[in-house]
């Protein structure tokens, strides 16, 4: 395997309010649905983190996948937040323009690009 070829994973596990989802490797159009359908199981148990910190790419698929939980988590009544991602994948948020409609978790000031 090609070191650059990172495969695509999603851990989940308990964290300290609900479930903890975390994906490493890429998120993309190939590998969102595999993220979407871990984060609407561990939506119905009420409450979700996710872990952006094992992303080394996100692109406006996977971009539009957090956005979509957000408004379902408005909508359906469950938490839902974002611990941030290196600045290669914050960026997309920033340039996109929609870092304000992401409910990122208190974390550093610094650890915007």
């Amino acid at each position: 395997m090609d070191p650059d070829e990172i495969e695509f994973t999603v851990d989940v596990g308990g964290g300290a309010d609900g479930s903890l989802v975390a994906p490493h490797g890429e998120l993309d159009m190939a590998t969102q649905g595999e993220l979407r359908a871990a984060l609407e199981q561990q939506a119905a148990r009420g409450a979700v983190t996710l872990d952006l910190s094992g992303l080394r790419f996100l692109d406006t698929s996977g971009l539009r996948l957090i956005l979509e939980t957000a408004e379902a988590s408005a909508r359906d009544g469950f938490t839902f937040s974002v611990l941030p991602g290196i600045p290669a994948v914050q960026r997309l948020f920033d340039v996109a323009g929609v870092r304000e409609l992401v409910p990122f978790a208190d974390s550093e000031e610094g650890d915007k690009p």
